[in-house]
C-alpha cells in the first residue's frame, strides 16, 4: 500500500528522513498551518501523519501512540486504524492507541495538561492532528497518525507556550530565557526531546 508521511518540518522531518531516505516525506508547517498547501494523492495512498506529541497522563517519553481519534473546539475526527492500513505497530516501543486533542501552543504544566486530558478524554496532545486530519478527511484520504511521546505528564517543561506559535514561529530568545530560568526543566525537555525523536526513526523505519 502506497503511504505518503506527513511530518513538521525541522527536527522531526530530519529524524524521519534520517531513517528513511527512500520514504515519501512530505513536511508540513507546525500548528494550524499544517494543512495548507496539501500534496496530490493517488488512488490508494494512505496519508500517515509523524511527529512528536506531549502526553497528558499515562505515556512515557520515547513511547509511540498510534491515534484512534483526534479532537479540538471543532469536534472530534476518527482516524484509520494502522493495522487496516497494514501497518504492524507491535514491535515499535511500548506503543499504544490514544485519544488525542489539538491545541494552538505548548503545553507546559501539569495543570494544563490534567485540563486537556479532563475536557477531551484525551491522553496525548499536539499542534497539527484536527488540522491535517479533516484535511485529509474531506479529500477522502484515509489518515493514521503515529506518534513519539517527547514529554510525559510528570513534571512542568520551561515556559515555552509564547516561544512556538501557533503557525510553527521560532523565537529563539525566548527559549534562551525560559531554558536559562529553568535549567532543570530544560534538561528533562532536551533529553525527553531525543528520545521522542529516536523513537520516531524507529517508527519511519516501518515504512
Amino acid at each position: 500500500m502506497p503511504f505518503v508521511l506527513l511530518v513538521p518540518r525541522g527536527a522531526e522531518a530530519a529524524a524521519v528522513r534520517r531513517a528513511h531516505p527512500a520514504a515519501r516525506v512530505v513536511e508540513v508547517r507546525a500548528g494550524r498551518h499544517a494543512a495548507a498547501n496539501p500534496p496530490a494523492f493517488a488512488a490508494g495512498d494512505v496519508a500517515v501523519v509523524l511527529g512528536l506529541a506531549g502526553a497528558l497522563r499515562e505515556h512515557r517519553t520515547g513511547d509511540a501512540v498510534a491515534y484512534r481519534s483526534v479532537a479540538d473546539a471543532d469536534g472530534r475526527v476518527a482516524l484509520t486504524d494502522p493495522h487496516d492500513a497494514g501497518i504492524d505497530t507491535a514491535s515499535l516501543p511500548n506503543c499504544a492507541l490514544a485519544d488525542a486533542c489539538t491545541v494552538d501552543h505548548v503545553v507546559t504544566t501539569r495543570t494544563e495538561r490534567a485540563a486537556l486530558a479532563a475536557r477531551w478524554s484525551a491522553s496525548v496532545v499536539d499542534m497539527e492532528g484536527t488540522h491535517l486530519a479533516r484535511a485529509l478527511a474531506a479529500r477522502g484520504v484515509p489518515c493514521v497518525m503515529l506518534r513519539a511521546i517527547s514529554d510525559d505528564a510528570a513534571r512542568d517543561l520551561p515556559a515555552l507556550e509564547r516561544a512556538i506559535t501557533a503557525d510553527g514561529g521560532v523565537d529563539g530568545l525566548r527559549i534562551a530565557r525560559a531554558f536559562l530560568r529553568a535549567p532543570l526543566a530544560a534538561a528533562a525537555f532536551v533529553r525527553g526531546a531525543r528520545a521522542g525523536l529516536r523513537t520516531l526513526e524507529a517508527i519511519a523505519r516501518r515504512f
